[in-house]
């Protein structure tokens, strides 16, 4: 049905919206809600896993607010297959530099998402992968 798939896909488009603001927030708890309660988070060789280990990662990474900058998330194309669905994205980052946003990073993201049965939608899996990627 096209109705179900465009619904699923507006909803899979709002958690990666989310993701960016709760992430640009501060609003760590909330972002770790997006991912399923065992869902990881995959950069390079570091692997987060569940969402007390999330939270602790963006706090250490972005708990204060001059840590924090912009998520920009386009580009996405989405493949749903019933209650999985995948999406690839490309990022850019934007850090505040001598009061200017700057691009910081930039790269893709290759999510994988899981609809729990009341048809919510979760990260189960984000890989982020840097453009050019780190040496």
């Amino acid at each position: 049905m096209a109705a179900t798939r465009i619904a699923a896909e507006l909803a899979i488009r709002d958690v990666l919206a989310a993701y960016c603001h709760r992430c640009d927030d501060g609003r760590f708890a909330e972002l770790a809600e997006l991912f399923a309660p065992d869902g990881a988070f995959v950069r390079g060789a570091l692997v987060i896993e569940g969402r007390a280990a999330l939270v602790a990662y963006f706090e250490d990474r972005q708990g204060r607010p001059e840590q924090r900058g912009r998520h920009l998330t386009l580009n996405s194309e989405i493949t749903i297959d019933g209650a999985a669905a995948r999406a690839l994205s490309d990022f850019v980052y934007l850090k505040l530099v001598d009061g200017k946003p700057v691009p910081f990073l930039a790269g893709r993201y290759r999510d994988d998402f899981a609809r729990t049965p009341d048809s919510r939608w979760h990260l189960t899996r984000r890989v982020v992968e840097d453009w050019p990627p780190l040496a």
